[in-house]
């Protein structure tokens, strides 16, 4: 299992500690041990970003994304773009998400502007630190509650609460509406007592979106950012031209760009794809802006986007970090403890966490 990481601070190799490698090795999901030899080997090229030499994905990653493939990517590139279609998938992705974290505890919260769900274990919530989750789902279905589990594996790695708003979907809520919730949401939070410094802002898919653009808020009104930005296979760019192509090579066994295409048009429609306000990848970054850590599956259609977004933060001066998984999926984070690759993932998300917030 290998990846490759580009990053503003090293270009060079980045050895993974042992401590992490025995976690993953003496896991529940770990293999005999032939696939994890090397969980990590980050590698980065002069010029925009190569693979070298990137090994087959571990068993338990195929058999998922073979699953994936036959039965949820079709059916999801074929959905209606109607309501009905739309709130049947509401239901399962957030059925999913309880099931996924029964164990972990979860308070939802109706005393601020915006209602939101706080995970994490009970001892967390004596920590002056927070993860600020912005849930994905093309900004027309996902919730709180369909992220739950992935938002309590990243309370677990900061050893803090990690709070989900939930914000406003289209398309009964079209663009501007759900990055307004998260200014609101995120403003209240810091009424509670938080501070920036000891703030997470976390996103996957639509929510990386929505991280970057609250970022973006922040800085262009002066206000202390957040001690660092996780985004986990973020939807930072609306032209659909580079997805399109990587689509037709069908490396991707779960996002397809038919549904891509519907979600941007129930969000935003009218509104120009290069447009900043709805494209990050086009915004006007700066050295003002706080550390980034970017993951994404190298058999994503999203990942040239990604790519970008990433060369442009470093170009202007932003700490960023980009790890590209060969072979991984969309959002592969949410499937671990099952996939190796995705407790690696995340690993690394806790050891950012911690460094930033210490």
């Amino acid at each position: 299992m290998t990846g490759y990481e580009a990053s503003s601070q090293d270009t060079g190799d980045f050895d993974l500690s042992s401590e992490l490698d025995e976690e993953i090795r003496d896991s529940d999901v770990a293999t005999d041990g032939s696939e994890l030899e090397h969980p990590f080997e980050y590698r980065s090229g002069a010029h925009g970003l190569t693979y070298r030499n990137p090994p087959n994905a571990t068993w338990r990653s195929r058999i998922v994304s073979v699953s994936m493939r036959r039965v949820l990517r079709p059916a999801l590139d074929r959905m209606p773009p109607d309501q009905r279609a739309l709130g049947r998938l509401r239901t399962m992705t957030n059925g999913i998400g309880r099931a996924g974290a029964l164990e972990t505890s979860g308070n939802w919260d109706n005393t601020g502007p915006v209602p939101g769900l706080w995970v994490g274990r009970h001892r967390f919530f004596t920590s002056d630190k927070l993860v600020f989750m912005l849930h994905g789902g093309g900004f027309t279905f996902g919730s709180p509650w369909s992220h739950k589990f992935l938002a309590a594996r990243l309370a677990r790695e900061l050893g803090a609460p990690t709070i989900l708003p939930d914000y406003r979907l289209a398309p009964e809520h079209q663009f501007p509406a759900a990055i307004e919730d998260a200014i609101a949401s995120y403003e209240w939070i810091l009424g509670q007592g938080y501070s920036p410094e000891n703030i997470i802002f976390a996103g996957d898919s639509a929510g990386g979106n929505l991280a970057l653009q609250l970022t973006n808020h922040l800085v262009d009104a002066g206000e202390p950012t957040p001690a660092g930005v996780v985004l986990l296979s973020p939807w930072v760019d609306m032209n659909l031209a580079d997805m399109t192509s990587r689509d037709m090579e069908r490396k991707d066994p779960f996002l397809a760009i038919g549904l891509v295409e519907k979600s941007r048009d129930l969000y935003a429609p009218g509104l120009d794809p290069d447009d900043p306000r709805i494209s990050p990848v086009n915004l006007n970054f700066s050295s003002e802006w706080p550390p980034f850590l970017i993951q994404c599956g190298g058999a994503e259609i999203f990942a040239g986007g990604i790519e970008l977004l990433h060369e442009r933060l470093v170009a202007s001066g932003v700490d960023s970090t980009l790890q590209v998984w060969p072979d991984q999926f969309h959002v592969f984070q949410a499937f671990h403890p099952l996939i190796p690759e995705a407790v690696g993932a995340l690993r690394n998300v806790g050891t950012f966490m911690r460094a930033k917030t210490d």
